[in-house]
């Protein structure tokens, strides 16, 4: 495995909880345009982690009433580099959502597709 296949594969990570009840899990860090997918009220937790000062605007811009943001929130671990935020979302209405995070120092804009279910 190269060290940019290791990087990328460390840098966006999805993980869907066993239980119907468990929110859908996704962590991002590089910036790159993600897609995932999302159901009818099943929570959505998306972590992003900055390098650097600075942080991502407390709340994204969100392209369609499918997704209702709850809360955002800095999570450990807490790291050196910079802080890691933890963002929830309630998908409410099948659809399609565009989110964007942008940040205020010089970690890139992150932009996610959600497409609910």
């Amino acid at each position: 495995m190269n060290g940019i296949y290791s990087m990328r594969l460390a840098l966006l990570v999805a993980i869907v909880g066993c239980g119907g009840d468990d929110p859908v899990l996704v962590q991002e860090i590089d910036g790159s345009p993600s897609t995932i997918t999302a159901s009818v009220g099943r929570e959505l937790d998306i972590t992003l982690g900055t390098v650097g000062p600075g942080a991502y605007d407390s709340i994204p811009a969100i392209s369609s009433p499918a997704l209702r943001f709850l809360d955002a929130a800095v999570v450990p671990p807490y790291l050196p580099a910079g802080p890691r935020q933890r963002f929830r979302f309630m998908p409410v209405t099948r659809g399609t959502a565009v989110l964007t995070f942008t940040h205020s120092g010089s970690t890139p804009t992150v932009t996610i597709s959600v497409t609910v279910e």
